[in-house]
């Protein structure tokens, strides 16, 4: 035999031999028939081919393939099991966690085993169902025995509680917080209920004030238009005063009040002259101060005062001594009839 064909012949082997192993690894044997049944899932969270079967705990077979239906939104598995393995057709296929980190495996859960007639066969479909991992690792039984434990022991846990809070002789930190808790507690409901009479003496004048309430509402409401117009008129107010040029009638009033203080300084000098010649009268200057100061000047100015006074009076009394071309004997008649006249 040449040296080619005794390598070929081992890489063969080898190759065999690999191919072997992995399917002895992955629990698939080359040499054994197996059954194969068909399980459809809304979710496998993960489920891997090669993932064990259990019955009871107890490996018989292996998933085969993972496969998902998109048209039927779901997932179908495939598992094989040893052909001496008889399951019912009410077999229920369920996939649980083995453990919290996420191992998972497939056990098979059926009430009676099967005989000839109503055993599944190879090629059928059984129903599936997903474990939570409290459910996969505890039995119902142990979850209900468990549940009393936890029951029996709360309940201790809660009649201690209960003695040492409620003892009226305890004196502990808790006790005296749930007596500060009953204490307010009473205070509240002693000031709920004045709160709850105090509300029923005012609920009159709470009505009326909910009326009166809903009436200025009401008028608001109904003079909602005019309130609109009212700020309207504002806004445009308040637009024309934005427009003014302030700069210009800041100026302008600069300008009055300048103006305003010239007249104002024309007056100060106009006082002061006034001043000056009320001061002048007093002392007695000029012809006005000497008329006051004099008194001789003031008498001959009463005198002619009087003077003129008596003949205006006679001008008016007896105007006719004063009419131009009269006789000087018409007038002497005239004097001696008024002297007659007076007597």
């Amino acid at each position: 035999m040449s040296r080619e064909i005794r390598v070929a012949l081992l890489a063969i082997a080898a190759l065999l031999l690999s191919y072997w192993g992995f399917n002895f690894i992955i629990g698939n044997s080359l040499f054994q028939q197996s059954n194969t049944y068909f399980v459809e899932y809304q979710s496998v969270g993960g489920l891997k081919t090669s993932t064990p079967v259990r019955i009871n705990g107890v490996q018989i077979g292996r998933v085969a393939e993972v496969k998902n239906q998109l048209d039927k939104q779901n997932v179908l598995v495939q598992i094989d099991l040893e052909p001496s393995i008889k399951i019912p057709k009410a077999t229920e296929a369920f996939i649980l966690n083995e453990t919290f980190m996420g191992q998972q495996a497939v056990e098979l859960r059926y009430k009676t085993p099967c005989s000839s007639d109503d055993c599944a066969k190879s090629g059928d479909y059984i129903k599936g169902a997903n474990l939570s991992v409290l459910a996969s690792t505890i039995s119902r039984d142990e979850l209900s025995f468990y549940l009393e434990d936890f029951k029996t022991v709360f309940a201790q846990l809660i009649d201690t509680l209960n003695q040492k809070i409620m003892d009226p002789d305890a004196n502990g930190a808790l006790a005296t917080t749930f007596k500060d808790l009953e204490s307010t507690m009473s205070n509240l409901n002693g000031a709920t209920g004045k709160l709850n009479r105090i509300l029923g003496q005012s609920s009159s004048d709470i009505t009326r004030t909910m009326d009166h309430v809903e009436a200025l509402t009401g008028n608001l409401s109904d003079n909602n238009e005019k309130i609109n117009k009212i700020i309207s008129s504002t806004e445009a107010f308040t637009e024309q005063l934005s427009v003014i040029d302030l700069k210009t009638t800041v100026d302008e009033l600069s300008s009055t009040l300048e103006a305003l203080n010239a007249t104002v300084a024309k007056a100060d000098g106009t006082f002061s002259g006034l001043n000056k010649m009320v001061a002048g009268i007093e002392n007695g200057e000029g012809s006005l101060g000497k008329f006051f100061k004099d008194p001789e000047l003031y008498n001959e100015f009463s005198n002619l005062s009087a003077k003129a006074d008596s003949l205006i009076n006679d001008l008016q009394t007896r105007p006719y001594r004063y009419v131009p071309l009269k006789g000087r004997n018409r007038v002497k008649r005239y004097d001696r009839k008024d002297a007659k006249e007076n007597n």
